[in-house]
């Protein structure tokens, strides 16, 4: 994994968190703020993009983790986790695939090393 794609999986997870924190504020469908999203979760890197958060929102939205309307260019506005999305953000657990993580001994992906048919 490259640090561009690294960024890419941690800003999906920070919108994810997001999302979680604000339902539980009790706003079901806040409008994304690449800015109150790194607030909110502690994001450390360089700043959060509109780009970058509008591209985590369409990826969540295609996978079925949070529900909205998709506007070209600004992703889903108002998005609302789903119960799956809402299971993820939950158990704490990263978006990555498994198969896109590296080992720590030889910095291969679990599908090169073949652990994973």
């Amino acid at each position: 994994m490259n640090a561009a794609a690294d960024r890419q999986w941690a800003v999906r997870d920070a919108v994810l968190r997001w999302l979680l924190a604000k339902a539980t504020e009790g706003y079901r469908s806040p409008i994304l703020d690449a800015d109150a999203i790194g607030e909110t979760v502690g994001w450390a890197p360089s700043p959060l993009t509109r780009d970058e958060v509008a591209d985590a929102s369409n990826h969540l939205y295609k996978e079925g983790y949070v529900t909205g309307v998709p506007v070209m260019g600004i992703g889903i506005p108002r998005p609302m986790l789903t119960v799956a999305g809402r299971r993820v953000a939950e158990g704490g657990r990263s978006l990555r695939p498994v198969d896109c993580r590296h080992d720590v001994e030889g910095g291969h992906s679990v599908l090169e090393s073949g652990l994973v048919h």
